[in-house]
């Protein structure tokens, strides 16, 4: 008898956890929805900040590209999936936004569901276009890739206001686009070298290119946690009736200790660990940041989300995140990890 693959037994694994998520939602609607949302956030944010990272690379060039581009293209390969998975966090967008109800302008279900294709189908357009005019050191034509890459940018800032900050009606920040688009492109990064380190250490002499990666995924640590701290400075310095109440929700009834969590697991760990040269070319120590990067950024997602419902954190939010990382293990595969990795005697820096 035949055993199955990892591929299949992913692929019912998510089956599974569908089934489980659809039936809460009869009962539990709201809940369910919230549950989604917070799974699509975290997954959402690696094909797409992998490709920010590619479009990067296209137009610098550089090592760290070429050394991380079999496990981008990995990620890549899931971006299809954004648009099915999409659909169930517009079914339940009554239950999780208050305002998009009552809305008749920006806010309106209609006008709200339109804009979040818009931004799917960019986002693969992007993708596949990408995908097409590569070339094989990984640059990219600048005629498509600084448009591409503002595009990028607008439509993922456009979506995190979209998608996040209507949770809470009243509460406006313009920096959050940014913070929330940093944080995915950080996300896309450090499960890129955790891949990339995993495969590397099936291969003599590949720890070294992780270096130049390592330098790449230090400064987003310290973009994501500069911007992080400047929200908060400014709302908290504000002091503002309808910007307030935002943070006084994530720091209260146990989440105060999440962003404790996230900030330790998000920043200090990966800092403290990048910032020595020999760490940066140990296998374990970057399996080590990369990892509680995302396990951080995970937390991060469910503190984003999860207040301001008020459902609570139930047993709803593993099944969604397991539900949608399935299909992604499935889309993605390991078939590009096992490509030949990038030596730095390959090409120059």
């Amino acid at each position: 008898m035949r055993r199955p693959t990892q591929s299949e037994i992913a692929l019912a694994i998510g089956f599974g956890a569908c089934a489980l998520v659809a039936l809460l939602a009869v009962r539990h609607t709201g809940g369910a929805a919230q549950a989604w949302l917070a799974a699509y956030l975290f997954w959402a944010g690696l094909p797409i900040g992998a490709l920010f990272l590619v479009l990067v690379h296209g137009m610098t060039g550089g090592v760290w590209g070429l050394t991380l581009r079999p496990a981008l293209a990995a990620m890549l390969r899931a971006m299809p999936f954004l648009a099915l998975f999409l659909i169930p966090v517009l079914l339940g967008a009554r239950h999780l936004y208050p305002g998009v109800a009552a809305a008749h302008c920006w806010l309106s279900l209609p006008f709200f569901a339109a804009r979040a294709v818009v931004y799917v189908v960019l986002w693969n357009v992007i993708a596949i276009a990408g995908m097409r005019r590569v070339r094989p050191d990984g640059g990219l034509p600048p005629g498509f890739a600084w448009p591409a890459l503002i595009v990028l940018f607008a439509t993922t800032s456009l979506a995190a206001f979209d998608w996040l900050m209507p949770l809470e009606l009243y509460w406006t920040s313009t920096i959050f686009g940014l913070m929330i688009t940093a944080g995915w492109v950080l996300s896309a990064m450090a499960a890129a070298m955790l891949l990339t380190a995993t495969a590397a250490g099936r291969v003599p002499g590949m720890t070294e290119p992780l270096d130049a990666p390592a330098r790449i995924l230090l400064a987003l640590v310290c973009l994501w946690g500069y911007l992080s701290v400047i929200q908060l400075i400014v709302v908290w310095e504000s002091d503002l009736a309808s910007e307030i109440p935002w943070y006084l929700r994530r720091s209260a009834r146990g989440w105060q200790w999440v962003a404790f969590t996230i900030a330790i697991l998000e920043f200090a760990v990966p800092f403290l660990t990048l910032i020595w040269q020999p760490l940066r070319r140990s296998r374990g120590a970057v399996l080590t940041a990369t990892g509680t990067i995302l396990v951080g950024h995970l937390a991060e997602t469910w503190w984003l989300v999860l207040p301001d419902t008020g459902h609570g954190f139930r047993w709803a939010e593993p099944l969604a995140f397991v539900a949608i990382g399935a299909a992604f293990l499935f889309v993605g595969g390991n078939r590009d990890l096992h490509a030949p990795l990038f030596r730095p005697t390959d090409a120059g820096d």
